[in-house]
């Protein structure tokens, strides 16, 4: 009999970080559908299919360093609206009660800044 502690195990590898763990959320589970793993993997620059041979699990550390990146996602989302709103429609500085930015003391727009010095005479 060979030694098992050099075996490779594919359904303990995680899908994200390749690494080797002992514990892993198979993505096709219930409790991969309540985190909404498939959802947040999608923002990722990879494709999952139910049917090709890679892993179909991820571990712990993954599935918490995936719910921050799509958390940050969805604040740059919403920020970015946010701001886009704000400009098309306000952008003379008067915010009507209805805009997400009336009433706070926001910092003026800058101006166009320039990196090149004025000439000496």
């Amino acid at each position: 009999m060979g030694s098992t502690a050099k075996a490779v195990v594919t359904g303990f590898i995680c899908r994200l970080c390749s690494e080797q763990k002992k514990v892993v959320i198979h993505l096709y589970t219930e409790r991969a559908k309540r985190l909404e793993l498939l959802k947040k993997i999608k923002l990722l620059p990879i494709s999952v299919d139910k049917f090709d041979n890679l892993p179909k699990t991820i571990c712990e550390q993954c599935v918490i360093r995936l719910e921050i990146q799509y958390n940050l996602v969805l604040k740059i989302r919403k920020n970015n609206d946010i701001q886009r709103c704000h400009r098309l429609h306000h952008s003379n500085g008067r915010c009507p009660p209805e805009c997400p930015f009336n009433g706070l003391d926001l910092p003026a727009w800058p101006e166009e800044v320039t990196t090149e010095e004025s000439p000496e005479a």
